[in-house]
């Protein structure tokens, strides 16, 4: 017998892309080891799949297990059954201006600081900027206003609820707009012609959302105010003509900016967090620890994220996996300069010359940044030579030129801690973990943490100008609650804080294991 259903919710809205984003597909580009989601029809999407987990993961956060299961489902449960929302995909139509870019990611061995062997792909991702359409249908047994689902939305509209891969590393930001809600009553014909003749009139949505006011999840966000005190930047995957390597752009409404994506500012400070756990610690690193063992540090893999570590057993529904997701997210961060994509195009195809000079080049650079005078006072090619040891003259094919941004300022870069992860999941080392992020950030801010490529090489180096954070639904921590600044040193932070953070850090490192 079919289950009865007294109210049916239709909700329709638009879905905006505040970062790039990625859904994994299999196929797509032979040249792209993580290639995106494309549906029958050839055209880009999210699974229907990837929608309902991320939607039900947060739910699952704000609400018990047998809310979560009422609106879910249970697979192991007669009582409850399939779920009672349905989602459907979401095919994106991609407007003329936007493209899709390819990322790489690279894996850093803390032994060598190269790239660790095996761990270097590229990723396709879909533009900041894309429209997705979200279409939800709620079946209700009983008449009522599902409360746990307006949650949901409103979570949306704040921007709360990260889609697809990489959450934590910049990408998946997306926000609620245009939302159209039926309710359709099913309990007599005349619901049932108006359903199907779709002449329900929307509900007022501000309405709903005062019946159930949104309570926002536990969260400590920074910002950071900084400046360049040598070049900065992230190179992009191809090489250029003209000049050999430059700098990664990226799509922000409809034009391209210098992006230093959140996946590379969180592993730089991953590895120093890694350094701090390790010195006080005495975990040592050798030339014979795999790297994916060094990734591996108590806390820190509770901060930033860990891999799986072991398979899923065959023929078991337990997951044996020790992978979890990272409570840190760190954005994109974008420079202020905005250039159109065409004319950065023509900057990136400027044909070699042969007198080796620069001239054409000035001439396109100059054009894409507004027919600026002096182009090289914001952008400058420089020359690189690896030197034979045994002649002292360059080496063979080791000459390369840089576009090295010197004049360019940034957006700030923004970081927002799980803290409502931390407390369901690890709730005795939610003080110990903001302890350590803010030892982070007190060196970042002290210069120790050079960002982007040539870092070692004269580049990288940054100057925080502010620092400042935002706390909310944190309980014992009334002192991080509002908006605040942070000083270098964090003694704007207070006595009673530090007091605190302190003999929480100092508890933790007491109550590890000696090191091996």
């Amino acid at each position: 017998m079919a289950r009865q259903i007294e109210t049916r919710w239709k909700i329709y809205a638009t879905l905006t892309a505040l970062t790039p984003l990625h859904v994994g597909g299999i196929g797509g580009d032979v040249d792209t080891d993580l290639a995106l989601a494309v549906n029958g029809r050839g055209n880009y999407y999210i699974p229907g799949t990837s929608l309902a987990g991320a939607l039900r993961g947060w739910m699952a956060q704000s609400s018990s297990e047998a809310q979560v299961k009422n609106y879910w489902g249970d697979h192991e449960s007669e009582d409850r059954g399939a779920s009672f929302i349905l989602v459907e995909d979401a095919e994106i139509a991609l407007e003329k201006s936007q493209r899709i870019e390819i990322r790489e990611g690279v894996g850093i061995d803390r032994h060598t600081g190269a790239a660790a062997e095996r761990f270097k792909y590229n990723r396709a991702i879909l533009p900041k900027g894309v429209s997705i359409p979200l279409e939800i249908t709620l079946d209700c047994q009983k008449s009522h206003d599902p409360a746990e689902l307006w949650q949901v939305l409103q979570a949306l509209e704040q921007g709360d609820i990260r889609i697809g891969a990489a959450k934590t590393r910049g990408l998946g930001k997306v926000q609620l707009t245009e939302i159209e809600i039926q309710r359709q009553d099913l309990n007599d014909a005349v619901g049932i012609f108006e359903a199907l003749l779709d002449e329900i009139p929307p509900q007022d949505w501000s309405q709903l959302k005062q019946t159930s006011p949104y309570v926002p999840p536990a969260r400590l966000n920074f910002t950071l105010g900084w400046e360049p005190r040598d070049p900065v930047m992230v190179k992009a995957e191809g090489d250029g003509i003209a000049v050999d390597i430059l700098p990664l752009m990226s799509q922000v409404d409809a034009g391209v900016r210098f992006v230093i994506p959140g996946s590379s500012i969180k592993g730089v400070l991953r590895a120093h967090a890694e350094r701090i756990v390790r010195t006080v610690r005495g975990i040592e690193v050798t030339a014979e620890t795999k790297f994916d063992q060094q990734l591996q540090v108590p806390l820190v893999e509770i901060l930033f994220g860990s891999a799986e570590k072991n398979k899923p057993k065959l023929n078991s529904n337990k997951n044996d996996s020790q992978g979890n997701i990272g409570a840190l997210a760190v954005d994109d961060c974008y420079a202020t300069l905005e250039m159109s994509a065409s004319n950065w195009a023509a900057v990136e195809n400027t044909p070699k010359a042969t007198n080796d000079t620069f001239t054409q080049f000035e001439k396109n650079l100059a054009t894409a940044l507004g027919d600026r005078s002096k182009p090289f006072q914001m952008l400058q090619p420089a020359m690189h030579v690896a030197i034979d040891r045994w002649t002292g003259g360059a080496a063979d094919s080791m000459l390369y030129s840089v576009l090295e941004p010197i004049g360019v300022s940034w957006e700030s870069i923004g970081l927002s801690l799980d803290a409502a992860r931390l407390c369901k999941y690890h709730p005795q080392k939610l003080k110990p973990a903001i302890a350590l992020l803010l030892l982070v950030l007190r060196d970042f801010a002290h210069r120790k943490i050079p960002i982007g490529y040539g870092t070692n090489r004269g580049m990288g180096t940054v100057k925080v100008t502010e620092m400042t954070s935002h706390g909310r639904s944190l309980s014992d921590l009334d002192d991080l609650m509002g908006a605040q600044t942070i000083t270098p040193d964090l003694k704007s932070l207070g006595d009673p804080l530090l007091n605190d953070l302190t003999q929480a850090w100092q508890k933790w490192i007491d109550a590890q294991p000696e090191a091996k």
